[in-house]
C-alpha cells in the first residue's frame, strides 16, 4: 500500500461555506444493542448539522396463516402486544445510548422491515439511512437477517451501517475510487458526513500482477503514475471545502481486503464505497467490494449507489482494475 499525501505547494482552495448534510437522516433501530451506534451516531450528526433524527422502528407482524394454512388467531392483538415490546426496548436504548434525555421522538412502523424502512426514507427525502451492521454469516444470509445488506440494495441512497460502539461524528474517511459513478457519489456523500474538517482518503485498489520483462520500474512507480492523476481529477469535481485534507492512496491486491486493512492501519472512522447494481439481478449479487466490506470491516461502512442527478463515471477505466 502506498499512501501519497496532497503535495503542500498545492494551488489554494476557494473558500467554501460549511459542508454539511443537505437532506434528514433515517435512524433505522430495532431498539437492540446492535443498533446502539446508529442511534448515538444519528443524533451526533443531527446536532451537528441542526436536523431532526428520524428515529423510526420497524415491527414485522407475523404471518396470518400458520404453516398448516389455518388463519393465526388474535394476529391484531399480536401485533400490539410486539408494538408495546418493541417501545419498551426502543426507551431501554434511550437510556443506554443517552442517559438522563427523558424526551425520545420516535415512530413505529407494522410491515416488512427492509421494504418499510427504505419507504420511510423516500416519504421524508431522507439523504442517508443509518442502522446497525447487525448479524452476518451463513445463518444470517440463510435467514435473511442481513439487513444492512438488503437495505443497501433497496435503498436507492446513502446507507451507513455502524458497529454498535459507534459514536460521535467522523473524523476520517476512506473512499474507495474506481472511477464509476457510484464511487464518486459515495464520495460525495462521505465529504457530507465528515462536515467542515477531516481526512478524506481517496483509494485505488490494483492487482498484483507480473511486471512486463524488461520494464525496470517497480509496480508502485507503474501504478503511482497511472493511478494518481486520475484520483486528483475525481477530487477536483469533488472539490472539498478547504478544512478536508486529501490523501491518495494506491493498494495492491483484493480490493475489499487491502481496504479494510488500511482501514485498520491508520484508524479511520469509516470506509465508502458505491455499489454497482444496476438491476435487480445486479442487487441481489453478491461477492461485490461493498458487500465484502459490510461483511468484514470493523469499522463505519458507507454504500452509495449511482447519484440519479450526477456526474457521469470519470475517466479512469482503463486503470488497471475496475471492481464493480
Amino acid at each position: 500500500m502506498t499512501p501519497l499525501r496532497t503535495p503542500e505547494n498545492a494551488a489554494p482552495v476557494p473558500v467554501e461555506p460549511i459542508v454539511t448534510i443537505s437532506g434528514g437522516l433515517v435512524v433505522a433501530t430495532d431498539g437492540t444493542p446492535d443498533s446502539d451506534g446508529a442511534v448515538r451516531v444519528g443524533l451526533a450528526l443531527a446536532r451537528r448539522d441542526g436536523l431532526i433524527a428520524d428515529v423510526f422502528s420497524v415491527v414485522e407482524a407475523p404471518p396470518p396463516l400458520d404453516i398448516d394454512g389455518t388463519p393465526v388467531p388474535d394476529l391484531d392483538q399480536l401485533v400490539s402486544i410486539a408494538r408495546e415490546e418493541r417501545g419498551t426496548r426502543l426507551l431501554a436504548q434511550r437510556d443506554r445510548t443517552h442517559p438522563g434525555i427523558h424526551e425520545w421522538p420516535h415512530e413505529l412502523a407494522v410491515g416488512p422491515r427492509v421494504d418499510t424502512i427504505v419507504d420511510r426514507a423516500r416519504a421524508t427525502g431522507a439523504s442517508f439511512i443509518l442502522l446497525g451492521l447487525g448479524a452476518h454469516g451463513l445463518g444470517a444470509r440463510l435467514s435473511m437477517r442481513e439487513t444492512a445488506l438488503r437495505v443497501i440494495r433497496a435503498a436507492g441512497r446513502p446507507v451507513l451501517a455502524l458497529p454498535s460502539d459507534a459514536w460521535g461524528v467522523p473524523h476520517s474517511a476512506l473512499v474507495a475510487v474506481d472511477c464509476t459513478a457510484s464511487s464518486e457519489h459515495a464520495a460525495r456523500a462521505a465529504l457530507d458526513l465528515l462536515g467542515d474538517h477531516g481526512t478524506l482518503y481517496v483509494a485505488h485498489a490494483t492487482p498484483r500482477l507480473a511486471i512486463p520483462q524488461g520494464d525496470f520500474r517497480t509496480w508502485d512507480e507503474i501504478t503511482t503514475g497511472a493511478v494518481i492523476p486520475k484520483l486528483e481529477g475525481v477530487v477536483r469535481r469533488l472539490d472539498p471545502s478547504p478544512g478536508i485534507r486529501v490523501e491518495y492512496v494506491v493498494l495492491h491486491g483484493d480490493p475489499a481486503r487491502e481496504l479494510v486493512a488500511f482501514a485498520e492501519e491508520v484508524h479511520v472512522d469509516l470506509i465508502a464505497a458505491g455499489t454497482h447494481g444496476r438491476s435487480a439481478l445486479g442487487r441481489l449479487m453478491l461477492g461485490s467490494v461493498s458487500t465484502k466490506l459490510v461483511r468484514t470491516a470493523k469499522c463505519w461502512v458507507l454504500v452509495a449507489p449511482p447519484h440519479p442527478d450526477g456526474p457521469s463515471p470519470g475517466d479512469c477505466r482503463d486503470t488497471p482494475n475496475d471492481w464493480s
